[in-house]
This record gives structure tokens, sequence and C-alpha cells, in this order.
């Protein structure tokens, strides 16, 4: 749907008013910018518009969770990826990535957003003469969020890898650990137990970030808010950001949900507990 500028939508809604016996969402249109200038611009929310257009905005969370959800889990596999390289004795390899993972982190997503869906088709053309300019709007969105959200979670499994003691690798290769086993039974499990609440951090985060793929054209929550703001001419637009806005939270507040049960799973987080209770008996 084509969006239309404030002060023309509410000039429309502000002739339609004068037509005698005019009712419904119009009624309360004489107004000239966002929040209005007129007496009828009072009531700045309307409440039961919001419970109405809840659901709606609800219908499209699916796309959004499951958008998310994958992209995180191909970021996580990525970031893994990046955190061996950063750490290996490749000098080559080490400075690429830190290049990645300093640019991923200081340019905006919405920017790299734009990079990936319009430069990334030209550049693929110029480079192999194939035109994935038709790929579905999907694709280079998870595309965009595999590439931010990798960049920003190596950084957190790199914290966490310096955090851990290295006496316990040389502990564990003295007592005839091979350097896998020392990775699988010793570094990882501590290194992803301390990561939890960064992880789900960036989790949040992400579905934050996923916001912005309604700017290509995506119809997710923030892209049929925009639609429904589009249709009414910019009325009730207040009430409806506001309903996207308790839709993510709510969204937010399962991720929260999710990690706090991991970390009451997690047999490291259970060992904290167990000796922070012994230090204070």
């Amino acid at each position: 749907s084509r969006s239309f500028p404030s002060s023309i939508s509410m000039r429309t809604c502000s002739d339609t008013k004068e037509a005698p016996g005019n009712s419904g969402i119009f009624e309360t249109a004489r107004v000239q910018g966002p929040w209005g200038d007129g007496e009828e611009a009072n009531a700045l929310m309307d409440f039961q518009y919001i419970t109405q257009v809840i659901p709606q905005l609800a219908v499209k969370l699916p796309v959004t969770i499951a958008m998310v959800a994958v992209c995180y889990v191909l970021g996580f596999l990525l970031a893994f990826i990046i955190f061996l390289g950063r750490i290996s004795h490749h000098a080559a390899l080490r400075a690429v990535l830190e290049t990645y993972v300093s640019f991923v982190r200081c340019v905006p997503i919405v920017l790299l957003l734009f990079l990936v869906y319009y430069g990334m088709p030209q550049l693929i053309v110029q480079t192999t003469g194939i035109d994935i300019g038709s790929w579905s709007k999907f694709v280079f969105a998870g595309i965009t969020l595999v590439l931010f959200n990798g960049g920003w979670i190596s950084e957190i499994f790199r914290s966490a890898y310096d955090a851990l003691p290295k006496e316990q690798s040389q502990l564990a290769l003295s007592l005839g650990y091979s350097r896998f086993q020392n990775w699988t039974r010793v570094i990882i499990p501590q290194m992803i137990g301390t990561a939890i609440p960064d992880l789900g951090s960036a989790a949040i985060d992400l579905l934050k970030d996923s916001s912005l793929l309604f700017t290509i054209g995506i119809v997710d929550t923030m892209g049929l808010a925009s639609i429904l703001v589009s249709n009414n001419f910019g009325i009730h637009q207040a009430d409806i950001y506001l309903a996207v806005a308790l839709v993510y939270w709510v969204a937010t507040l399962l991720i929260e949900a999710c990690v706090w049960l991991v970390k009451r799973a997690s047999r490291y987080y259970r060992l904290i507990a167990f000796q922070n209770e012994g230090i204070v008996a």
C-alpha cells in the first residue's frame, strides 16, 4: 500500500468530515499534523481500537518469530566459526575476521540491510554473471540478520573464552584429554554457560532489529502496522504503533522466559548456585 504524507492525509480526512452525516474514524480527523491542532484531537489514545488491532498484528508475529529463530541459529553457527578463526594462529585470517566484526558492529543494521538488498545482486552479477535479483526479499533479509548477528555473537564467544581460567585447559591436557575433548568437555560447556545471558540479549536485539525489515517491503508485524497506518490515512497511527510495541514486548518476554529456562537447565549455573549457597552457609 502507498503511504501518504500526514499533511495530505489529514486534509483529505478533514474534507471528508465536512460531508453531512459522516461518522466513524473521520469524525476526529480535523488535524493538520501528526498530533493535530483541532478541538477533536484531544483524545490521544483509543484503547478500544488498540485492543482491536493487536490481534491483526499478532497474525504476523509467527513470521517475525520464525525469521528471528532461523537467523539466530544460523548466526550462532557463523559466530562460532568466526570465533575459532579469531583465536587461530593465522594472522591473515584473524585480520580479515577482525575487520568483518568491526564493520558489522559499527554499521547500522538498516544500512547493512540496504547494502545486501541493493548491493549484493549488482556485485554478484558483475563478478559471476548470475542474476539473484529475483530472489525473495526474505532471503536478503535473512542474509543481513545472519551476517549482523554472527558478528555480534562472535564477540560474545570471544569474551566468554577470555574469561575462562587458562589453568583448566592445561589441567585437562595434563590428565590426558585430547584437544578435541578439551574443547567439547571443558571449554565449550563453560564458555556457553558463561555467555547465556549475553546470548539471550542478542536474541532480543535480533527481534528488535527485525522490525526494520519492512523498509524493503517485507510484511511482518511492523510491515503490517505500516500498511494499517497508510490504509487509515495516518489516523490512529499512535494507537497502531503502541499496539506494535505491546506485541514486541510480549515476544521479548517470551524470549526472556526461554533464557531463564535455559539457565535453570544449565549444569554450569546449577554449579554456580550450589557454590554460592555453600559460601553463604
